[in-house]
């Protein structure tokens, strides 16, 4: 032992040194950080027919910020939305991932009572959620994830039909794994595990079961839907989409492809954004006594991105994205039913805050950074108090996203499979 502490010692003092390489390198030797080129715009690594996002024009005078479009097999989000009929619209668009083309009246029907009967889990999966919880309810979603497995007849199976079962059966499963998960977690015996009826959509089942069994409302059931058809998917470029690409490339299942997706996800810099964007929230209505007031709001704003308070990153949480710059089309979506639910559940003064960040926070960012760069709200800034308003706990916040991706990750993988044929292996250049 004395031996290793030795070790461990000798290799804290040169650890710079052991691992460190310095920014000028990088740019010396031209290499794309992050995949992402000099203007910020990412790699082209592949191409895709499930979904684009654009954020930024690329015109002869350079990059230039635009209003930001999401679309699910080149249909706008806003547009989709419009066109999905009214009930069961996550299933209707994993229908649209899944199959390139929005279910017929009867085949929803028989799309959301396959999905009812097949998001039961095995007894034996429920019992090792139940006998042992883990402190993350996204760590308990991978491991459940790759358990699947076990009880799948063929788990190996490349089929695009067979692929196709197996996907809508994991994203039927996952709302019930994510609350099996927070209700052992929270807690345990005297979790009341209630069944939902086949009848109920993704989105009102899991809401009764987190619930346990009290009654979803109707503007509940929509909010909560319609969240989960715009984080469905998000392009192939996005961290746990591109994992899900990365491994589906080396012909490893889907069970583990997923559980790779989710342990991307789970990092901070990657699923975590709401969460910060509620403890931000949070920080100010207890440390700032006028936080109702505008200029007390902007003059604290001024201190955030002065790295004067809260937690001094100099970050105003839910401002600015990586793709998006002038809007990001699923905040202007999300943020219609975060007022609506403002009103019903009587947080109208919290509302007002959220709308005197989004409004202050750019115009104050760029006067104290000294830039011209433009940022606007992320899906982020309003999800999360929306999910508050649902009753949803913050350490489920996260689960909340994959429980949509998933969809977007299944199609990755079976397009992966169909038209990538070749394994990722870009290239890491040593250096002494």
């Amino acid at each position: 032992m004395a031996v290793l502490q030795s070790i461990l010692h000798q290799l804290s003092e040169t650890l710079s040194e052991t691992y460190g390489i310095s920014d000028d390198v990088f740019t010396q030797l031209d290499v794309k950080r992050g995949l992402r080129n000099a203007d910020g715009t990412g790699v082209l690594a592949g191409l895709t027919r499930i979904s684009s996002v654009k954020g930024v024009e690329k015109t002869e005078h350079g990059v230039q910020p635009c209003h930001g479009v999401l679309a699910y097999r080149g249909t706008a989000l806003d547009e989709l939305v419009r066109q999905l009929s009214p009930d069961y619209q996550f299933e209707q668009t994993v229908f649209l991932l899944l199959m390139g083309r929005l279910p017929a009246p009867t085949e929803l029907a028989e799309l959301v009572a396959w999905m009812g009967e097949n998001r039961h889990l095995d007894p034996s999966i429920i019992r090792v959620i139940q006998e042992h919880p883990s402190t993350s309810v996204m760590n308990t979603a991978q491991t459940i994830i790759s358990l699947l497995y076990t009880v799948d007849a063929n788990p190996l199976t490349t089929e695009p039909e067979s692929l196709f079962e197996k996907s809508l059966g994991i994203i039927a499963k996952f709302p019930m794994i994510v609350a099996y998960a927070y209700l052992s977690q929270h807690k345990g015996a005297n979790a009341n595990y209630v069944t939902p009826t086949n009848a109920m959509g993704t989105a009102e089942a899991f809401l009764y079961m987190l619930h346990e069994g009290k009654p979803v409302q109707e503007l509940d059931k929509k909010t909560l839907d319609l969240t989960l058809v715009i984080h469905a998917e998000h392009g192939g470029g996005n961290n746990s989409s591109f994992t899900t690409r990365v491994i589906g490339s080396s012909a490893s299942d889907l069970y583990s492809t997923l559980a790779g997706a989710i342990g991307s996800l789970k990092g901070p810099l990657h699923g975590a954004a709401n969460q910060k964007v509620c403890n931000m929230i949070e920080y100010i209505q207890a440390t700032l006594p006028n936080w109702d007031q505008r200029s007390a709001v902007c003059d604290y704003l001024t201190q955030i991105l002065e790295k004067k308070a809260y937690d001094k990153t100099g970050k105003i949480y839910g401002l600015g994205h990586a793709v998006y710059t002038l809007s990001d089309p699923r905040a202007i979506l999300i943020k219609e039913k975060a007022e609506q639910l403002a009103i019903q559940y009587g947080k109208s003064t919290d509302y007002q805050l959220y709308l005197t960040i989004e409004i202050e926070g750019p115009r104050l960012f760029q006067t104290v950074k000294k830039t011209t760069k433009v940022i606007s709200p992320n899906v982020d800034f309003f999800s999360g108090f929306v999910y508050q308003c649902l009753g949803i706990p913050v350490s489920v916040f996260t689960s909340m996203f994959a429980m949509a991706r998933v969809s977007g990750w299944c199609t990755h993988y079976i397009e992966e499979g169909l038209s990538g044929r070749r394994i990722i292996r870009p290239k890491y250049q040593y250096i002494s």
